[in-house]
């Protein structure tokens, strides 16, 4: 896990280790602070299956509601408008996909 931390890390992910799993954090584009937290498993084909099933999983819509407010605008540090917070979601999912291909090349 050791080296599969240090690529994370230099692919500038910040990186929390727990007992069972990862939590990995990045400033999206609009400067939200997202993370996600991947169960590490039995070995590295283990952890990357997991990090493909946080990404398959994402729901874009529902994350994109928590960062919300009751009016539909952007709370939190989020953006204002609920469509860039929807966007800057996406962009987010997409960072997963890419740490993901990264990590398999």
């Amino acid at each position: 896990m050791k080296n599969i931390i240090n690529k994370i890390e230099d692919l500038d992910w910040n990186v929390n280790k727990y007992e069972d799993s990862l939590e990995l954090s990045i400033y999206s584009s609009a400067g939200q602070d997202f993370s996600i937290n991947v169960s590490i498993g039995e070995d590295k084909d283990n952890f990357l299956s997991n990090l493909y099933e946080v990404y398959e999983n994402f729901d874009v819509s529902y994350e994109t509601y928590l960062w919300l407010d009751n009016t539909g605008h952007g709370i939190n540090g989020a953006p204002y408008e609920m469509i860039d917070v929807y966007k800057d979601m996406e962009e987010c999912k997409e960072s997963i996909l890419e740490l993901y291909n990264e990590l398999t090349k």
